[in-house]
């Protein structure tokens, strides 16, 4: 996503990251990753909720899918922190109208399941938001 800033600035378009995380932590990390765009913290879940995004067991959010990026990031060197905030909470991405209506949605089926920035940028030219 930070690679694309210039292209959602080039279409007016206002990137907000929401965590299950408390809203102090979800600000530092996306701090110490030089995220550009606006983080929040949602530890409620209410966002979530609000949005349909699921809250599954453990079992149901790791797929194969992401255990294998959890391998290639621990082999490329990254290692996982502990974990702040609600775990079971699924990813998701939503382009949302000026009016607050949801204009195009990617809700995740499992830890791993996160929309691109080219799945969100082609979205967003395909319902006219450019």
């Amino acid at each position: 996503m930070r690679r694309h800033e210039a292209d959602f600035e080039e279409r007016g378009i206002r990137v907000v990251a929401v965590s299950p995380a408390p809203g102090a932590s979800c600000v530092a990390v996306c701090a110490m990753f030089h995220f550009p765009f606006t983080c929040l913290g949602d530890p409620g879940g209410e966002a979530y909720d609000a949005y349909g995004l699921e809250r599954r067991g453990i079992g149901r959010i790791i797929g194969l899918r992401t255990v294998w990026r959890g391998f290639r990031a621990f082999i490329g060197g990254h290692r996982q922190a502990r974990a702040i905030g609600d775990r079971l909470r699924l990813p998701g991405a939503f382009i949302v109208g000026p009016e607050g209506g949801i204009l195009w949605a990617s809700r995740g089926r499992e830890a791993s399941d996160h929309a691109s920035a080219a799945a969100l940028l082609s979205a967003l030219d395909e319902t006219g938001r450019t």
